[in-house]
């Protein structure tokens, strides 16, 4: 009786949990993705250009570093920043966040359909079905092709891009 109990309590209670496991990942994912823009709008904030990688907002940035139009930084913006901008550190090319994603170094610049650029993060590592959940909870609404986060697939590797910030 006490064995037919738990093993009751436990198939009731193991779609409830593994739910909020997921539900924790999406929210991950999206904590991370606005802790990166926030990061991106105070370092354009301090040097007035975009940053070329995740690494230019947790690292002081040098003359050698490019911004995402690939100009050099000058040395008299160099001595304007003032981060980190973000509190997880680039250990390797590349930042963990939820589902098993990485968020990638190197910035990219994403023209939308509004013909606007954007600086996009990108996150490798996220399949379609886990985008989904993040997209849900990310803006209310599932589309993998509009809106300012977006899932790509190409060659079997996935790929979610956050038009984070339009370059103006």
């Amino acid at each position: 009786m006490t064995l037919a109990l738990i093993a009751l309590l436990g198939a009731a209670l193991l779609p409830v949990v593994s739910g909020q496991i997921l539900k924790g990942d999406a929210g991950r994912v999206t904590e991370d993705l606005r802790a990166v823009q926030i990061g991106v709008e105070q370092f354009l904030a301090d040097i007035r250009r975009y940053p070329g990688k995740y690494s230019d907002l947790s690292k002081v940035i040098t003359t050698a570093n490019t911004d995402i139009n690939g100009a050099t930084y000058t040395a008299g913006l160099v001595a304007k920043w003032a981060g980190p901008y973000v509190a997880k550190d680039t250990v390797t090319a590349t930042v963990p966040t939820g589902y098993g994603g990485s968020i990638t170094n190197v910035f990219m610049r994403v023209v939308n359909t509004n013909a606007i650029n954007y600086v996009t993060i990108v996150i490798t590592g996220i399949g379609g079905a886990d985008f989904d959940r993040i997209d849900l909870q990310f803006d209310g609404v599932v589309n993998r092709t509009a809106g300012l986060l977006r899932w790509v697939s190409t060659g079997g590797i996935d790929s979610t891009k956050f038009l984070a910030m339009p370059i103006q």
